[in-house]
């Protein structure tokens, strides 16, 4: 886009300029880094940005925009918007083939094969990361000043409905799986289509439903106990009407010449945010390729005797698997990682910090103080809590409010059954958000501590409006 000139665009060796890091095992923003680039966007700002993607902006801090780099950005913006959404969907169709040739392969290839598959699966990685990386960094500005033409008429309560109702794939996951939940559809046919999600997808070692599909038939038996009114089509088609007619409220509301420059925003709203979840999935898909390709590698590692165990390979780095040799000392190794990785797990990091995190052991919040965040999808819902750590940590009954740390790909299902959902971390733009909007259940994000104030069994209200939880009685014992 022209932010940043080509002599700071490679990452730098000193950590503190770096746009992410890794503290105990834990990736990390820099969110004052990232502030300054937005700061040097047209129709952005550092403190827009820290509102949409963290919740709120920290007290004391500023926006300080700078509009030396705006000529470059205005040359390259219209091109860029203009491109990114045909590039991204031709990407992501490749890839689509390229995970389901490569994962039919694997089941059967050698370890070159595999560790070819697993080169390119990565390279693909980096070839879809730069337009989804664009879209996130034109959606903010799109947004901005959607939000502000809305206030402008007195409708910024329909920004939220307004993000509601698009083409959606986690809606296609879940229509897939009612399919298979009807009988119009086979558990074969499904994770032949969405067999590279699963839960902790973004973790290389974790098992994605192609491997271990056990998740995803518990909540099929979950789903037939559902009546037909549940069909996510249902709730899909209602959610359109509701945006259709908020567009229309809103440009009755404008004068007409202002009309024009509503409707691109609109239409350019309804482009952009699928894109968000399309390049996240084609993401999962190529750490899936690579999942599959290091578990063929780490298993015929662990035959000659390499390694203890075929997963041990996840504690080798890129590097490493793809060299020639092994170090000598691969089995230390990977014992020493495993040890650091296991310590790390018992510990918890602050939300936010300045210079280097201060770990601590983890451990629960005060029950007494109230559990509040922000309201990013429109409705109340009452019901008893469950908490899930991860989306195969256990079953969701029909009407549960969902509460979790944040969501991937993996929970979306999980929103078809679940009366409301409450999230530790995020905001109104966040994975979480946008699938509660399509499903059209209420959705409070960023209590940052719900997961350690609620506990499974609790009665609440939750108002994805106001952001708020009302604990209406404890369970027993909690």
């Amino acid at each position: 886009m022209g932010i940043l000139s080509t002599a700071v665009a490679p990452p730098p060796a000193d950590v503190d300029h770096r746009a992410s890091s890794i503290f105990y095992g834990r990736v990390a923003l820099n969110v004052d880094l990232s502030r300054q680039w937005a700061d040097r966007q047209p129709g952005m700002s550092g403190d827009a940005l820290e509102e949409h993607y963290f919740g709120a902006v920290r007290p004391g801090v500023h926006s300080q925009k700078s509009r030396r780099r705006y000529p470059i950005v205005f040359v390259k913006t219209p091109i860029l918007f203009a491109r990114t959404p045909r590039w991204l969907r031709r990407v992501y169709a490749d890839n689509y083939r390229f995970w389901t040739d490569s994962v039919a392969e694997t089941a059967r290839c050698d370890v070159h094969t595999a560790r070819a598959l697993f080169v390119e699966a990565r390279q693909r990685f980096h070839t879809v990361a730069r337009p989804h990386t664009d879209v996130a960094l034109l959606c903010g500005p799109l947004f901005l000043q959607l939000g502000k033409v809305l206030a402008s008429v007195d409708k910024a309560h329909l920004m939220l409905t307004l993000f509601g109702g698009h083409e959606s794939i986690e809606l296609e996951t879940t229509a897939d799986l009612w399919a298979v939940s009807r009988e119009r559809s086979t558990m074969d046919e499904f994770l032949a289509r969405r067999g590279f999600q699963g839960p902790a997808q973004g973790e290389i070692s974790s098992h994605s439903w192609r491997e271990d599909p056990t998740p995803v038939e518990r909540l099929v038996m979950t789903l037939r106990q559902m009546s037909n009114d549940a069909d996510p089509q249902i709730a899909e088609r209602k959610r359109v009407a509701e945006r259709e007619a908020a567009e229309d409220e809103v440009l009755a509301a404008l004068p007409r010449h202002r009309r024009p420059y509503a409707r691109l925003l609109l239409r350019a709203t309804h482009v952009y945010v699928p894109l968000r979840e399309i390049g996240k999935a084609s993401l999962m898909q190529m750490l899936d390729v690579a999942r599959a390709c290091a578990r063929v590698i780490g298993g015929d590692l662990a035959r000659r005797g390499v390694l203890a165990h075929r997963d041990d390979v996840f504690y080798l780095t890129v590097s490493e698997l793809t060299a020639p040799q092994l170090p000598s000392n691969v089995m230390e190794l990977v014992s020493f990682r495993r040890a650091h990785r296991d310590e790390y797990l018992t510990l918890d990091l602050p939300e936010s910090w300045v210079g280097m995190a201060e770990p601590r052991t983890a451990e629960n919040s005060s029950l007494d103080e109230p559990v509040r965040g922000l309201g990013v999808s429109p409705g109340v819902a009452e019901g008893a809590v469950r908490v899930l750590v991860d989306a195969s940590a256990g079953d969701l009954e029909p009407g549960e409010i969902l509460v979790c740390e944040t969501t991937d790909p993996s929970y979306a299902s999980y929103f078809l059954v679940a009366g409301g959902c409450v999230i530790d971390i995020g905001g109104a733009l966040s994975h979480g958000a946008i699938v509660a909007r399509e499903m059209g259940i209420p959705c409070v994000i960023n209590t940052r501590t719900g997961t350690r104030k609620l506990h499974t069994g609790d009665l609440v209200r939750i108002d994805g409006s106001a952001g708020t939880v009302e604990i209406l009685k404890r369970a027993e014992g909690g």
